[in-house]
């Protein structure tokens, strides 16, 4: 599987501030990308736990080609951006993420700005070709917060994953808070599963238990170093987020069929 190396980015002047039902300071504005292109962004100021979170689901979700944008770990200057959280550089900027702007509304937007547009959009969500994988991948990283937000949805099947800062249980995470058996709350089941028919249900368990096979060929080291969460993580953190994916394999059938209101993966 390809390894998607996290890219260094400049944020440039001019970035603005706006609320759309985010909860970290958000901005939008222009990162110079280290090949010397200029890419249009929005710049989230997250704690280091929060940024390793988003830097390495974007890594895992590449190789397991689940489309999300790109995550770029920008440096800022203090008197371009307002920021307090992300870690210093030695030189006094701050590192913030950089997810490149798709241009594509998220589903929560469109839901409640297309009333006659719902039943349309339900449908085209479900039948979604990457549904089932993106089932078992929210299972395996534990993301807590999949909410409507946190899918962009565009015409036919055109989606994007979004904001997984709340991986691996929330961006407060512990070592010893990370355990791979564990049932962790799975937030398409509250808003997703119950759109879904008896058969969609089966359908996306059988596409979460091909996911977990193909699981088996990422190379867990591989992708921890080319996120650059061992520039934000503790050797103990990173030790502990390696062995909760490794020995969570084996769980994501499990957690993705209990997401999906089954039991079990019907044979």
């Amino acid at each position: 599987m390809m390894v998607h190396t996290v890219e260094f980015a400049s944020v440039l002047p001019g970035a603005i501030g706006f609320k759309e039902g985010n909860i970290n300071d958000t901005y939008r504005g222009q990162v110079l990308r280290q090949n010397g292109s200029i890419a249009t962004a929005v710049l989230k100021d997250v704690g280091p736990k929060e940024l390793a979170n988003e830097l390495l689901c974007f890594v895992l979700a590449r190789m397991l080609d689940l489309p999300v944008p790109d995550a770029l770990l920008a440096q800022a200057a203090m008197s371009d951006l307002s920021t307090s959280k992300g870690p210093l550089t030695r030189d006094g900027r701050r590192l913030v993420l950089a997810s490149t702007d798709v241009g594509v509304p998220n589903i929560q937007f469109r839901y409640q700005k297309d009333v006659p547009g719902r039943a349309r959009l339900l449908a085209a969500i479900t039948a979604w070709p990457n549904l089932g994988r993106l089932y078992g991948f929210d299972a395996w990283v534990a993301n807590v917060d999949r909410h409507a937000g946190n899918l962009l949805f565009g015409s036919g099947a055109e989606a994007w994953l979004i904001d997984h800062g709340w991986a691996f249980t929330g961006p407060d995470w512990n070592s010893a808070g990370l355990d791979s058996s564990a049932e962790y709350p799975h937030r398409l089941s509250e808003w997703l599963t119950p759109h879904l028919t008896d058969a969609g249900k089966i359908a996306r368990a059988r596409q979460s238990g091909v996911l977990q096979a193909d699981l088996s060929k990422i190379d867990i080291d591989a992708a921890i170093a080319a996120s650059k969460a061992e520039l934000l993580l503790l050797p103990e953190e990173l030790d502990a987020v390696r062995m909760f994916l490794h020995n969570r394999i084996a769980e994501v059938t499990r957690l993705a069929c209990s997401a999906l209101n089954l039991s079990v993966l019907p044979i």
